[in-house]
């Protein structure tokens, strides 16, 4: 690769939005902040998220074959905050949250400005990251406002 700096910063100013996905299968439950999320269809409506292969809620969205997609907005800063530690062992990451239950009873996290609920139609491997594409089987706005849009200054890390 030429000039790697470069394109780092290139491939950072892509602008993305703030998210929340949410997993459940059996009695696990887990949720991970993700920011490479796009609309891919119109018909059925579909969204593309990526998660790394390293976390934990990627496993349960596999598992499960579905997962929530809570969109964070401008004011989300308490929300962000939440989801930027692990919790304590022991702990459930969605204490102290308002949740209420979704399709195949994952969470959804009543703030966040709007939440589409998906099952996956397909995933595929991507470097260190995994590709799903969720067929939205519900959606409704929450809490309402705009949605949390940022770019990051290098490309090549969050």
């Amino acid at each position: 690769m030429k000039n790697k700096k470069q394109i780092g910063k290139a491939l950072g100013r892509l602008p993305s939005g703030l998210f929340i996905v949410t997993a459940r299968y059996e009695d696990k439950e887990d949720a991970v902040l993700a920011s490479w999320v796009n609309q891919c269809s119109f018909e059925p409506p579909a969204v593309t998220i990526m998660l790394a292969t390293l976390r934990p809620a990627r496993l349960l969205v596999e598992a499960s074959n579905a997962f929530t997609l809570n969109i964070l907005g401008k004011d989300s800063k308490d929300l962000l905050k939440h989801f930027f530690k692990a919790p304590e062992p022991g702990v459930s990451i969605f204490k102290g949250l308002k949740v209420s239950s979704g399709h195949h009873g994952i969470k959804i996290l009543d703030d966040a400005v709007a939440c589409l609920e998906c099952e996956v139609a397909e995933q595929v491997p991507v470097g260190d990251h995994v590709l799903y594409i969720g067929e939205i089987v519900n959606g409704k706005i929450l809490a309402g406002g705009e949605p949390y849009t940022h770019v990051r200054d290098n490309g090549f890390n969050y």
